[in-house]
């Protein structure tokens, strides 16, 4: 579905240009232009790269330099020694290493002497018969410039930092015209190209191309693709590199039955939209990558990279706004008027999630929907994640996958699959996976607040992962919600009971302390196992809430007395035993909302003393 897909996208963005690179063809990214006289000597090196200021965290703007794109020849995705015609790659063009602003054309395997010899060769037999001026100047430098006396060059210690991961391109002094843009050397090639294609076409590996469905020949190997995530050699989404994955005698990737034409297509598409921050989150290892089925999508994409990522480069104050209009009415359980947004809500709207492996590429999951129904799941995900009335904000991926980790840990990744599920509930509208929950609930119980780093084991993120694993759980299978976004006093789940009583301990061990800081808390010693086995603990707690409650003023024991009993009434006077998954998720929510109903109380009643 991904190849055909990103096949179709492609043909839509070449319908938005007007028209699509020719084959044999590609674009290339160059920072520098090589100015060359008629003579062949380099009488200047443009820097191509444009500032772009874009937005960034807290209103600021920052600047970053933008590659320009030209249109050459296809490239090589050989890792061996091979020239390419109008060479990019500066070890190839120049046939000389820098180490640290260094240049030298020495180094343990003499690949810059070889890759220099490989491109004269090339260069010299292709360009031969061409008299165009900036072919001719193109000659004249390929045979005069030699590496050994070129190691002080000025115009290259100009650019030393950024000569190892720079492309160049070739120009004449003067605006006289461009390299790749002259027409001798196009007509060349676009007649060397063909015939190479006709030289290579097998009538045995001619077949329907199982994406695009026309009888064409089928891609030996398939591109690499810049991966962001990836190998710095690039990666393959289909590669048939070992005899154990060929079948019915085919090799390679003749097995895939996907045609050279298709290859090109998807290939190139899936290399632009990884490189795109408008197409593509990356959250540890995980990629994921979002289009619309038409030829222009940056208003739906736009909108997706700011349901999906806090990323500042995806800022969009509008945009932003409207999302956290839409995000308020989600939460009181209505989905907002989608339309507000200026995007077509039945476009077909794909989004895919890859990480590599080595040097391939693994599709984790795919989803395709109409993008209304996309952008109505993440919404609904947002209100099931919603448990603070007075804080209605996004909770993005990032931040599910920080609270699903200790800080402590050494491990600061998710397990892909866990956060593969997740994404694909949320998308979806689906349940959560079990782990989700699992997880959540053991870091509330062996997690330790911090205040050094402030890091709050039970704060509004991880209470809102709890509700909505289990509201989503209940409402999915035909159950009423148990769950609400503040304290429900008519809950009379056990376990939401016991969870309530446990802040009422807690908060009466507080207030007898009379504002000193206590060393331990019983949330410190007793909350995981009274989470678990309530009634091993509950009893206990109540024995020393007894003690506690005669360091109170009369008013505050009567308080926490009726408090306690109303609580314990609904208990009917026994506690559970043990409580499953859920059942601890709720005990969680119950002492979360008692915890914070107390604590405002607390404050209002401290207000209303001072204003008397």
């Amino acid at each position: 579905m991904l190849i055909k897909a990103l096949c179709d996208y492609s043909q839509k963005q070449a319908e938005k240009s007007g028209a699509a690179v020719a084959e044999g063809w590609g674009e290339l990214e160059v920072q520098f232009r090589i100015m060359l006289t008629p003579e062949g000597d380099i009488s200047s090196i443009l820097d191509l790269r444009e500032q772009v200021a874009e937005e960034g965290k807290n209103g600021k703007v920052k600047t970053k330099l933008v590659p320009q794109k030209i249109i050459v020849p296809e490239r090589t995705q050989k890792t061996c020694v091979d020239a390419n015609l109008i060479e990019h790659r500066p070890l190839y063009i120049f046939g000389l290493n820098c180490d640290k602003g260094v240049f030298t054309p020495d180094d343990r395997t003499n690949k810059a002497r070889k890759s220099h010899e490989a491109f004269v060769q090339l260069q010299l037999e292709f360009f031969e018969d061409l008299d165009s001026e900036i072919c001719k100047a193109y000659v004249n430098f390929v045979k005069k410039w030699n590496p050994n006396d070129e190691t002080e060059n000025p115009l290259l210690l100009q650019y030393a930092k950024d000569y190892g991961t720079a492309h160049f391109s070739f120009g004449l002094s003067g605006a006289r015209g461009n390299l790749e843009e002259d027409a001798q050397f196009a007509e060349k090639y676009n007649e060397y190209f063909a015939r190479q294609k006709a030289q290579c076409g097998d009538t045995a590996n001619v077949d329907v191309c199982g994406i695009l469905g026309e009888k064409l020949p089928t891609a030996r190997v398939h591109d690499k693709i810049s991966f962001p995530v990836g190998s710095s050699m690039g990666n393959k989404l289909v590669s048939m590199k070992f005899s154990a994955f060929e079948s019915y005698g085919k090799t390679q990737s003749y097995n895939s039955n996907v045609s050279e034409k298709a290859m090109k297509m998807y290939t190139a598409e899936l290399g632009r939209l990884v490189g795109d921050k408008n197409h593509r989150i990356i959250i540890d290892d995980l990629v994921i990558i979002y289009f619309a089925m038409k030829s222009d999508d940056s208003a739906e994409c736009t909108v997706m990279s700011m349901l999906m990522s806090d990323s500042a480069d995806n800022a969009d104050k509008k945009v932003e706004g409207m999302l956290n209009s839409l995000m308020s009415e989600a939460s009181g359980g209505a989905t907002g008027d989608l339309s507000a947004f200026g995007v077509d809500l039945n476009a077909t709207y794909y989004i895919a999630g890859m990480t590599a492996n080595s040097s391939r590429i693994c599709q984790k999951f795919i989803c395709r929907d109409k993008f209304g129904k996309v952008i109505e799941n993440l919404v609904m995900h947002q209100a099931d994640l919603a448990i603070n009335p007075d804080n209605k904000r996004q909770i993005y991926f990032s931040r599910i996958k920080r609270e699903l980790i200790s800080l402590k840990s050494t491990n600061e990744k998710v397990p892909p699959p866990l956060m593969t599920s997740i994404i694909i509930a949320a998308l979806n509208g689906t349940k959560y996976p079990r782990a989700m929950l699992e997880t959540v609930i053991r870091r509330v119980k062996t997690d330790s607040d911090d205040d050094k780093n402030h890091f709050i084991k039970i704060n509004d993120t991880r209470m809102g992962i709890i509700k909505a694993c289990i509201n989503r759980s209940l409402r999915l299978s035909g159950k009423e919600e148990e769950i609400t976004m503040a304290l429900n006093e008519q809950n009379n789940h056990p376990a939401y009971l016991c969870g309530r009583l446990f802040a009422v301990y807690e908060k009466i061990q507080q207030d007898s302390a009379g504002g000193a800081k206590l060393n331990r808390t019983i949330k410190d010693s007793y909350f995981a196992s009274a989470c678990a086995r309530p009634a091993t603990i509950m009893p206990k707690l109540d024995k020393l809430a007894q003690n506690h409650l005669r360091k109170l003023s009369e008013s505050a024991n009567v308080y926490y007395k009726k408090l306690v009993g109303d609580i314990a009434n609904r208990l009917e006077g026994e506690f559970p035993q043990t409580l499953d998954l859920d059942s601890q998720g709720r005990f969680i929510i119950g002492y979360y909302q008692q915890n914070k109903d107390l604590y405002t109380k607390s404050d209002k009643n401290s207000d209303e003393r001072k204003d008397n």
